[in-house]
Order: C-alpha cells, then structure tokens, then sequence
C-alpha cells in the first residue's frame, strides 16, 4: 500500500474511532464519576495498554533524555489533555452536535498556522477539500436547530485551537523521529502528570472517589473509552506523521459524521433532511486530500 495511502487510512480509522467517545463517555458517567476521573481512566489504560503492546512487540522501551524534547513531549500533551476536558465539558453545556461542529474548526486553524510557519504550501484541492468538509459538517449535524449557549460555544471553540496546536507540535521532526508506540505512551504518561496537577485543585475529585457506583453499563463504556481512546491516538499520531496537520485534520470530518451516527441509532437524535447531501461532501472531501496531495515543507519549531 502506498505509504501516503496508508496514513489517509489509518487517520480516517482512527477518527471513527473517536466519533463513538461521547456514547462511551456517557456510558462510564452512568456511575457518577466526573470529569476528571474520566480522564485518568483514559490515561492510566493507555498507559497499561501501550507497556503491553511494546511488551509483546517487542518494542526497546527506553527514556528520552533530550531536554527539548521533553519540552515538546509536555506541551504536546498539555494541548492534548485540554482538548480532551475541553470537548467533555462542552457535551455538558451545549448538544453534542453543536460541539462537534465547532470543534472542527481546527482544520482551519490548523492550515493557517502551517501555512504562516510554512510548513505547507496551499493549493486549490486541499482547499476545496476543506470547504467542502465544513460545509458537510455543518448539514450533518445541522446546527440552526441547536439551541445555544454562548460559555459552552467558546469552550468547544477553544477545544478547536488547542487541538489544532497539538497537531502542529506533533508535526516536529523530534516528535516524529520517535517510534509511534513509545510517543503515545509518553503522550499518555505526561497527560496523567497533567491530571493529576489538575485534581489537586479539584475538590470534588476527591468527594468522586468516595460516591462512585459501578455497574455493568459504566465498566463497558469505560473499557471501550480506553480501547477506543488509546488505538486512536496511536493510529491518528501515525497517520499525522505520514499526510501531516491539514491533511489530518480535513480527514478529521469522520469524527463528527460517526457521532452523527452514533447519535442517530443510539440516542435517537434526529437528522436533518439534507443530511445525505453532508455525508456525500464530508466522503468527497477525503478522497480529493487522497488524491492531491500537497508539497509539505518541514521546519524546527
């Protein structure tokens, strides 16, 4: 398989697999616990789940020593661990299709940044291709029948620019010259530092632990948040490295179509009738990026 292909496969993998977060999300809330406890939940699986993976693999786990490196190791998972709370609390203040709309803003984002860092050259598909995602976004989730709030709008839009971020420090050269399976469990390691720094301001983190009720609906969700969480990460890290940040984030339009689905047969949501017409933009958009692809230039950030 060609090797461009190849990460256009596993990015677009990936973001379905993060489309059926919220369902898992909710499930693991069935117990009580919040958003924090959700995050460390995601955090130490993906920790216990990547030792195994090198483990079994194989894989020579060994410690960057490189001061630089570890700085951008932090941040990278500063960005990430914010773009986690922040989609999660969004869900609690505003529907969860408005947020998705939102939070796809970061192609945008994304695009501008590469292209002011020239990191990547514009050209008329990438473009189009973007145009037509967030057009197909929008008739997907349909938000002029959303019912807003302005702080939960800002909190998805926030999670937008901390994601897009994320992706452009991702796209380093001394992040990408570390195997995959090791970055995502560094990613995962620093992530929980970050949490963990977060509870200590959180009281009712604490007041979670002693009231949390598990049951058979909230460990499923919660094995599956973890499964679908930390294979995600792993192939969209993989897959960003090969097609880079736009490229990624415009494939990204999978994520909100599998929450559109997922909404549709699970929770009952209902789908606007120009919804099809959505699916066919966000479906052509992803093949026009496979087809085109644009001249890349990497820098030192």
């Amino acid at each position: 398989m060609n090797k461009y292909i190849k990460g256009v496969f596993l990015t677009s993998f990936s973001t379905i697999l993060f489309g059926f977060n919220p369902m898992f999300v909710f499930f693991l809330q069935t117990s009580n616990v919040n958003l924090l406890f959700t995050l460390y939940t995601r955090f130490i699986g993906s920790i216990i789940v990547y030792l195994i993976i090198i483990k079994a693999n194989k894989i020579k786990l060994y410690f960057i020593t490189d001061l630089i490196t570890n700085l951008k190791l932090f941040f990278c998972s500063l960005f990430f661990v914010l773009t986690a709370f922040l989609l999660i609390y969004s869900y609690t203040l505003i529907a969860s299709g408005l947020t998705t709309l939102l939070h796809f803003f970061y192609p945008i984002i994304i695009t501008i940044m590469s292209i002011f860092a020239k990191r990547t050259k514009m050209n008329f598909p990438l473009f189009l291709s973007i145009i037509l995602s967030l057009i197909g976004v929008v008739l997907v989730t349909n938000p002029l029948e959303i019912s807003a709030n302005l702080f939960g709008i800002a909190t998805a839009l926030l999670s937008a620019v901390t994601f897009a971020i994320y992706l452009f420090i991702l796209n380093d050269q001394k992040i990408k010259a570390i195997e995959n399976n090791i970055f995502v469990l560094y990613l995962s390691f620093f992530s929980l530092l970050i949490i963990i720094g977060f509870s200590l301001f959180d009281l009712k983190m604490y007041k979670c632990l002693l009231t949390i009720n598990l049951n058979y609906i909230s460990i499923i969700g919660g094995v599956f948040y973890i499964i679908a969480s930390a294979f995600g990460v792993s192939l969209f890290s993989r897959g960003a490295r090969i097609v880079g940040g736009p490229i990624a984030s415009t494939i990204g339009a999978f994520e909100p179509l599998t929450a559109v689905f997922v909404g549709i047969l699970f929770f009952k949501d209902k789908s606007p009738s120009y919804y099809l017409i959505g699916v066919f933009l966000i479906v052509i958009s992803t093949i026009i990026i496979a087809l085109f692809s644009p001249k890349r230039k990497s820098i030192k950030i």
